[in-house]
């Protein structure tokens, strides 16, 4: 059949009506085949919405999101009532770095950690090199493969557990810095992830949370268990060490599980940790700062799975938190020292203060809450990590005294005696640092009746020293000693201990104190104004029922206070007259003055006599410059040594080593702390030595001390016999201006003679630089008088002084 082009010509075109849709209403029949809808609304492509035929609205999310994410775009479900679904691009998201890149920067990063690692091995092994071949491998099996290791488990595990809830998180990369310091020696400064948080839709709230706190908690975990193996790894000896070691701190549930094998060896190790340990506390300090609520941290992403996205938007909930943030940081300051805490704190408060410049999770499903039992185990999880795992105040800081000898922190300050009996005790001998301390102990009883005490010990050796060896932290030792007062009344004596050990020489005093009766509390008078007239205190404790008066009969000395007691503790001063200090003949066995005798009457008829020392009045020697001429008769004898210390009391060495000093031609020698001589030779040349201003010098034989001195900056003066500011015994005596001036010399006369003529001077107007000069005092008249002689030397020139008083009878 044919057909005429005439039927064609006359037929109609067709018209297509056609209707144009744009984004939203095709967003709104997309959404519809899913939910039922209701009102729109404030964004564009946003409704209140209810699952159709009233299926759940969360599953409803997920099937729309299917459909949508082929068109590029993505649903999100806000937690309102009812929920409203917005409709929003999906986020464009992809790794920041390329595959190839991610593995460089591991390499490069790993090289960092095995750097770090072979410091750690040079600084604890002084054979070794850090950039040594053998070393290096070390570092890398023990220090670098650990961390490694770890975080490539930490960073598996997140992408497993992110696939499982369909999200492409990709791999962390790690961040070293390859300077370690003591306050952050561990290498590993943290981890980054691949892609920003805002552009990595989360389905839920429980996918958040899962996702965020799987390498904190991987790190903590892999970290604590490497500390403990670390721990295993580490021996109880110290290694050799040439600097300071660096001590760590651990967590308390290394702390717990160590202490059960290891007992008092777990801190002895943290202080020359193994590298293996190194890496675990590193590993966990950094899982556990993850899990810290700072914004831009897993452990604040965790914070709004736990609490809600939509809740930590609100100003309320974000004032509240910026106000703990502050409070934090005010208690870091004020409790830390710790730079890394300090930094952390600070950044924290920070991001806090300004969280829109921090990237906040995408949640698509906010409406499906956090069910009661993931959110106690989330929240359980991230609370014993923080608690539990915490590093300390200071996880890792210079141990500064690592050679600092013995340490008396164990001993006592004080003991109780009773008059006539015996008492044992036992001092423990344990090291103030790390390394093995070798060296002697000296002990002596002070005060003003020592001759009548007793000590000893069966470690005691025939020169009088203790010697101990090889004393460690793990390895300590023990001393016995006794010390036997004398059976009448007991006044305070003090056994004063030099620990003398190579570089570390240090004393210990631990008074003996009879506690059971009224008198002094200190062994020796305090020197509170040491001036023409001094003034000397003690304090005094009074039993309870005790009562009396105190007296004296020395005319040089009188009450300065209340000499009324009463019981309780008060303190009695006696004011000395010109010429005190001098006229006291008695000195202790460190060659201190007396005191005068103070008697106790007590109220009940009984006296008791106190006679006590006064620190601080032995003989000074006065330098110049901090050096000083030695003298052809001092220290003349062949076996004598000269000891000098800037600090504590005289002491002889405690062995036989001194430096010969030749003294046939001039020489010059700088007495370091500590250091004897012994001065050989026929004393042809002129000698020099050096003791600064501050100290003592002593002069020893085999049989102890011979003579000793404080060294005071002054006028080099010297008096032949006798000693400058001490109370001469001869009327006669030479004087030697060894100084670059000429000094006059001039008489003070103190006292309350009740006549004039008691003494027969005869000195010069003065002394030439480098003179001598020969000056006499001879006492005359037939009073019963109490004199003093002495001698005073300052830029102004010398003083002879001349006191005399009547006893306190009078002088009739």
């Amino acid at each position: 059949m044919a057909v005429s082009g005439e039927c064609m010509s006359d037929s109609e075109p067709i018209v297509i009506d056609t209707e144009t849709w744009g984004s939203q209403e095709l967003c709104e029949v997309i959404v519809s085949r899913y939910f039922v809808l209701g009102n729109e609304g404030a964004t564009p492509a946003s409704w209140e919405v209810r699952g159709l035929d009233d299926k759940d609205a969360s599953n409803q999310l997920v099937r729309l999101n299917r459909h949508l994410k082929p068109l590029g775009m993505v649903g999100v479900l806000e937690d309102r009532n009812p929920p409203i679904l917005s409709i929003a691009r999906y986020p464009s998201s992809h790794s920041v770095l390329r595959t190839w890149q991610q593995v460089l920067v591991w390499f490069l990063m790993a090289g960092f950690m095995t750097m770090v690692g072979a410091s750690w091995l040079a600084r604890y092994e002084t054979e070794s090199k850090a950039l040594q071949t053998s070393t290096l491998g070390q570092s890398a099996l023990f220090f670098t493969l650990p961390i490694v290791v770890s975080l490539l488990i930490a960073s598996h595990l997140r992408s497993v557990v992110a696939k499982r809830y369909g999200v492409e998180i990709g791999h962390m990369v790690p961040i070293v810095f390859p300077i370690p310091m003591p306050s952050w020696p561990f290498g590993i400064v943290g981890v980054m992830g691949q892609r920003r948080t805002d552009l990595l839709p989360m389905p839920n709230r429980r996918a958040l949370g899962l996702i965020e706190i799987v390498v904190p908690l991987t790190l903590f975990v892999a970290g604590t268990s490497l500390t403990i193996v670390g721990l295993s790894f580490t021996s109880s000896t110290p290694p050799s060490l040439d600097e300071a070691p660096v001590v760590f701190e651990a967590n308390a549930i290394v702390q717990i599980l160590s202490a059960s094998w290891l007992g008092e060896d777990f801190g002895i190790r943290l202080q020359w940790l193994h590298p293996t340990g190194i890496a675990g506390i590193g590993l966990s300090i950094i899982g556990w700062g993850l899990m810290l609520p700072i914004p831009g941290f897993p452990g604040d992403r965790a914070l709004h799975s736990l609490i809600g996205p939509s809740e930590m938007r609100d100003s309320s909930v974000q004032t509240s938190i910026f106000v703990v943030m502050l409070v934090v940081l005010v208690l870091v300051f004020t409790a830390s020292d710790y730079m890394p805490w300090i930094f952390l704190a600070l950044v924290g408060a920070w991001q806090r203060f300004s969280p829109e410049i921090v990237p906040q999770p995408f949640v698509v499903d906010e409406y499906a809450g956090l069910d009661n039992q993931v959110r106690g185990r989330l929240a359980s999880i991230v609370l014993v990590v923080l608690i539990a795992g915490f590093p300390g105040m200071m996880p890792s800081s210079l141990l500064g005294d690592y050679d600092a000898g013995l340490s008396t922190e164990s001993w006592p300050d004080e003991l109780a005696v009773q008059p006539g009996e015996e008492l044992s005790y036992l001092l423990v001998l344990e090291p103030e640092g790390v390394l093995p301390v070798t060296g002697w102990l000296q002990m002596r009883i002070e005060g003003g009746m020592s001759s009548q005490w007793g000590i000893s010990s069966e470690c005691l050796d025939l020169r009088g020293t203790c010697p101990f060896s090889g004393v460690l932290q793990a390895n300590t030792g023990e001393v016995s000693i006794t010390i036997t007062p004398p059976e009448t009344s007991v006044v305070p004596h003090s056994l004063r201990i030099l620990i003398d050990v190579q570089g570390n020489q240090k004393e210990h005093v631990i008074g003996l104190i009879h506690t059971g009766s009224s008198g002094p509390l200190q062994t020796f008078w305090a020197l509170v104004d040491g001036g023409v007239n001094p003034l000397i205190c003690i304090d005094v404790r009074i039993s309870e029922g005790d009562s009396g008066n105190l007296t004296t009969n020395d005319p040089y000395w009188g009450f300065a206070n209340d000499t009324e007691l009463r019981p309780g503790l008060q303190e009695i001063c006696l004011r000395g007259h010109e010429g005190a200090m001098q006229s006291s003949e008695g000195t202790d066995e460190q060659h201190r003055k007396l005191g005068p005798e103070v008697v106790f009457e007590r109220d009940d008829g009984s006296n008791e006599t106190w006679q006590l020392a006064i620190e601080g009045s032995e003989p000074a020697l006065y330098i110049s410059g901090g050096e000083w001429s030695l003298p052809s008769w001092f220290a003349a004898g062949s076996e004598n040594v000269i000891y000098h210390a800037d600090s504590g009391s005289a002491f002889c060495p405690s062995s036989d080593m001194a430096a010969e000093v030749d003294t046939s031609e001039n020489w010059s020698r700088t007495l370091e702390d500590y250091s004897p001589i012994q001065i050989t030779g026929d004393r042809g040349g002129n000698g020099t030595l050096g003791l600064g201003d501050i100290g003592w010098i002593a002069v020893c034989s085999g049989d102890g001390i011979i003579e000793s001195y404080r060294i005071v900056e002054g006028v080099d003066v010297l008096i032949v016999p006798g000693s400058i500011g001490q109370g001469l015994d001869s009327s006669e005596f030479v004087l030697h201006n060894r100084g670059g001036e000429q000094l006059s010399v001039s008489v003070e006369w103190h006292g309350d003679s009740p006549e004039s003529g008691i003494w027969d001077v005869s000195i010069p107007d003065f002394v030439e630089s480098g003179g001598s000069a020969v000056l006499g005092a001879f006492p005359t008249g037939e009073l019963p008088l109490l004199r003093a002689l002495w001698v005073s030397a300052d830029e102004d020139g010398i003083v002879v002084h001349l006191a005399a008083r009547c006893p306190t009878v009078g002088c009739a």
